[in-house]
């Protein structure tokens, strides 16, 4: 998950905790407390650079490559990434010759080898949406109140597990396309080589794979009042 969908989920958390016991209106104010990170994402966004490709497709590119050069360090960089940006779009446009957005959209399922290719993305983007940490964070109140915890505590507890996501997020942020690995040359020397992220992801699915269903199967100790420490402490760890 990104920074920002990691800070909107403690912003809710946070808003929810803080209505929880208002009274009868309590659950219509954690409802609406949603619209609480709306706000500054809908202010803060007026702040962020356009899209360089969308004003290159309008043909605005000196404004184009200010944009680029507010999202890269030098302007040798911007220049580059805004040749690459024109050359793909040229491109674009050669395959792209003169058909309608929709008869485009119909490619994705009558040419195989692009219905292909939409059957993975789209299995791709399900399957991302419904596993690891994402599905844990959707229904992290539901599964702390099912392991034992009161109401106010499975709350408390789904802030505090958004708040070490959040935390341990900066680091992925910042590792997870410059992690190293050494690789030996023709020379008898080792050169350096990204890991990448293909690499992580599948180091990482075994893990998620078997501590989910860990987690799954916690729920099959009995609830009981001798079980109840170690039932809700294995369910949260």
């Amino acid at each position: 998950m990104s920074i920002r969908q990691l800070s909107v989920i403690i912003l809710i958390n946070s808003a929810n905790a803080v209505v929880k016991d208002v009274g009868p209106i309590a659950w219509r104010l954690q409802l609406g407390s949603a619209f609480i990170p709306a706000v500054p994402l809908a202010i803060l966004i007026f702040f962020c650079p356009e899209s360089p490709r969308w004003l290159m497709k309008k043909g605005r590119y000196e404004k184009a490559f200010n944009s680029f050069k507010r999202l890269r360090h030098t302007e040798v960089i911007a220049a580059r990434d805004m040749y690459y940006a024109h050359v793909q779009l040229a491109e674009e446009n050669r395959v792209i010759q003169g058909k309608t957005y929709f008869s485009r959209l119909t490619e994705l399922f009558t040419i195989p080898r692009v219905r292909r290719g939409t059957l993975a993305a789209s299995t791709v983007m399900l399957a991302q949406q419904m596993c690891g940490i994402n599905i844990i964070a959707f229904y992290s109140s539901t599964i702390f109140l099912r392991s034992g915890y009161t109401a106010s505590q499975a709350l408390f507890a789904s802030l505090g597990f958004g708040a070490v996501n959040f935390v341990f997020a900066f680091p992925a942020v910042f590792t997870i396309d410059t992690c190293k690995s050494q690789i030996p040359s023709s020379m008898g020397t080792h050169a350096d080589r990204s890991v990448g992220r293909r690499s992580l992801l599948l180091a990482t699915f075994p893990n998620m794979a078997w501590t989910l269903l860990a987690a799954g199967m916690m729920f099959f100790i009995p609830d009981t009042e001798e079980n109840k420490v170690l039932r809700t402490g294995l369910i949260a760890l």
